[in-house]
């Protein structure tokens, strides 16, 4: 048996995969990301929410507490992953207006919630929609992003 290997312990805890710094990266406001991380990320994250959102909504419905609960924690890390998210792509292709922008931009998207059946509701989405591109596909100035 190797002498790095306690007895009763895993051989990976203590490597570098189970390490916290690892993953807080996507949780912090700070640093770049470019437009394919920002795609994925965003699909991850509408996946996340949109199965942690039925959870959350059946357990209303059902009178489940303890599933609404566990659904509503699970969300509350989904939204705050989703806005470092929007943060950074911004901070990459706008750095000095990054949180101006991330903040106009998530206000949109509320706005846009509530204005879905008006008239205008098909402008916003219109609007975020093209910018929803220009994030994605429009290069930035920064060549190795670490975020």
């Amino acid at each position: 048996m190797d002498s790095d290997v306690r007895a009763g312990s895993s051989p990976a805890v203590g490597t570098n995969f189970f390490t916290m710094n690892k993953f807080k990266k996507y949780f912090e406001f700070s640093g770049t990301i470019n437009g394919t991380n920002y795609f994925l990320r965003n699909m991850l994250a509408y996946v996340l929410a949109a199965c942690f959102g039925f959870m959350t909504g059946f357990g209303a419905g059902s009178g489940n507490t303890g599933l609404t609960t566990v659904g509503l924690l699970f969300l509350v890390p989904i939204l705050w992953f989703s806005f470092t998210t929007i943060y950074k792509r911004m901070n990459a292709l706008f750095p000095g207006d990054a949180t101006g922008y991330t903040i106009g931009l998530v206000i949109l998207q509320v706005l846009g919630q509530f204005l879905n059946s008006s008239p205008t509701g098909a402008l916003f989405t219109l609007i975020l929609l093209i910018f929803g591109l220009v994030l994605i596909f429009k290069n930035s100035n920064i060549q190795t992003h670490e975020g």
